[in-house]
């Protein structure tokens, strides 16, 4: 394959995958994807090395999930017990498969999405509550939670960019 070619549709593939990151999808290991296509294409020679992939690698690991233990981080900033971390990766799960589906009619490709918020925050407060907080209490460890996976897809999407900015400075130089 003409390695201009090649370059462009691991170009397409990467900024198609970024937009995929703000609704839960896992864009920085479908964007590693495409660069080890691109490697293979062109035998990890045009700019992709083994080692700047094992870096990409590394990088992909991170952020994919950035958003469960960030999570886990806000809401034990703001003052969650320790199950109810482990709980808020349950909630976020269920609540984007359970109520993701219904909540797409309303938001489209973000009902998952939402949905994911909703189940970790109802999640998180539900047990705090049960542990016997006061309501306060338990809403201000929901939003520690609801921080922590804003914090979480945020650093997603700049892992993300900063993936495609190195590849392409190291295909382009």
């Amino acid at each position: 394959m003409d390695s201009v070619l090649a370059s462009f549709l691991l170009f397409l593939g990467m900024l198609a995958e970024l937009a995929t990151i703000p609704f839960g999808l896992p864009g920085t290991g479908i964007i590693l994807l495409c660069i080890l296509a691109y490697a293979l294409l062109t035998e990890f020679s045009a700019g992709v090395s083994v080692p700047f992939f094992v870096i990409l690698c590394v990088l992909t690991v991170v952020a994919e999930t950035a958003d469960n233990w960030l999570t886990a981080v806000g809401a034990r900033h703001y003052g969650a017990s320790t199950a109810s971390m482990w709980l808020s990766f349950l909630g976020g799960l269920v609540g984007a498969v359970m109520i993701g589906g219904p909540l797409a009619f309303l938001f489209g490709p973000l009902g998952p999405l939402a949905g994911g918020f909703i189940g970790a925050f109802a999640v998180v407060v539900g047990y705090e509550l049960y542990l016997g907080k006061n309501m306060r209490a338990a809403l201000k460890a929901g939003w520690g939670t609801f921080l922590g996976r804003m914090a979480g897809i945020v650093l997603k999407l700049v892992i993300a960019i900063a993936m495609i900015t190195a590849v392409v400075l190291a295909i382009a130089f």
